[in-house]
C-alpha cells in the first residue's frame, strides 16, 4: 500500500496511511473506552483528569504505530 503522505522529524521520513489511519484510531479509542468502563464498573476504578487526553494521544500512537507495521 501506498502512503498518501510523509512527514520529517530530524532527518527522519515518515509515512502516514491517511483511511487506515483513521479507522485504526476509531477502533482503538472505542477499546481503550471499553476498557475503561469494564474498569470502572467491575473494579472501581476511579477516573483522573489525565485518563481522557491521555487515552485519546496513546490511542492515535498506537494506531500509528500498527499501520507502520501492518505495511
Amino acid at each position: 500500500m501506498k502512503p498518501d503522505k510523509y512527514f520529517r522529524i530530524a532527518g527522519l521520513e515518515f509515512p502516514i496511511y491517511g483511511q487506515r489511519l483513521i479507522r485504526f484510531s476509531i477502533a482503538t479509542w472505542i477499546i481503550l473506552s471499553t476498557v475503561l468502563f469494564v474498569a470502572q464498573y467491575f473494579f472501581q476504578y476511579e477516573m483522573t483528569g489525565s485518563d481522557v487526553p491521555g487515552g485519546l494521544i496513546s490511542g492515535f500512537l498506537f494506531a500509528y504505530l500498527l499501520t507502520l507495521l501492518l505495511d
